[in-house]
């Protein structure tokens, strides 16, 4: 369900910087930004709550701190941008859920929504996440996020010191993660299942098993190793088609 937000800042460079980043979020549904605080004001007042409100600290005629107090019941979470840590202890005062330092990076705003919205379960990780997706930074040249879809994934495997995610339409490079964060986080989805100590692979793209090589998708392979062959060979035989049985158990 898409997160609707509103975004203030007197500084059009700073807010289209952070309206760059949520057009990186394809959760996040921008409703209306402004550079003018008071005309913020008016217009915030007399509309529909909002799931966000971003917020500047230091702008004329009105303080963030102060146009926060008049319009936190319109918002249901609070997050302030701000090039100044001294206005921490006031801006929770006013209930505020988050304090992004400027100059911030796409990755903690995207752990900043993350911790908004945790898909009910918490999972510490640097990256946004919910029931069917997650967001990985990628190797560009600019600071990106890439949507991986657990519908799509097929294996997740170490490379040096690089992870790489191989999807049914993209493979993308990590260089930011850890890869013990991704197995827990994978673990909790029966789709997926550990084969060697550096790949986790998606069981529903695989085609063949030879001996200890699987086969899936796209032309990859993956050995099993110990100590992961115990598992992976009782999901098999869970799932053996014998003479006999009409179906798969």
């Amino acid at each position: 369900m898409p997160i609707s937000c509103i975004a203030i800042d007197d500084d059009p460079s700073s807010l289209e910087n952070l309206m760059a980043y949520m057009s990186k979020l394809p959760d996040l549904n921008l409703v209306k930004s402004f550079t003018e605080p008071l005309k913020a004001l008016q217009e915030i007042s007399a509309s529909n709550p909002v799931d966000i409100i971003f917020m500047d600290v230091e702008m004329p005629a009105i303080s963030g701190i102060e146009l926060a107090s008049l319009l936190r019941q319109k918002t249901k979470y609070l997050v302030f941008t701000t090039a100044h840590a001294k206005y921490a202890i006031d801006a929770f005062k006013v209930d505020a859920d988050a304090y992004l330092l400027k100059p911030y990076s796409i990755l903690h705003f995207a752990k900043t929504i993350n911790n908004l919205y945790p898909s009910e379960k918490k999972k510490p990780l640097p990256f946004s996440i919910s029931e069917n997706h997650f967001y990985i930074p990628i190797q560009t040249i600019e600071e990106n996020l890439a949507r991986i879809d657990l519908n799509e994934l097929i294996a997740v495997e170490i490379l040096k010191e690089d992870i790489h995610f191989k999807t049914l339409k993209n493979n993308y490079l990590s260089p930011k993660l850890n890869f013990l964060k991704i197995v827990k986080m994978l673990s909790k989805y029966p789709t997926f299942i550990q084969v060697n100590p550096k790949t986790v692979i998606s069981k529903q793209y695989i085609k063949n098993i030879i001996g200890e090589q699987i086969f899936l998708f796209k032309s990859l392979s993956y050995r099993m190793e110990e100590p992961f062959k115990e598992a992976f060979s009782d999901f098999v035989k869970r799932n053996l088609l014998l003479p006999g049985k009409s179906k798969i158990s």
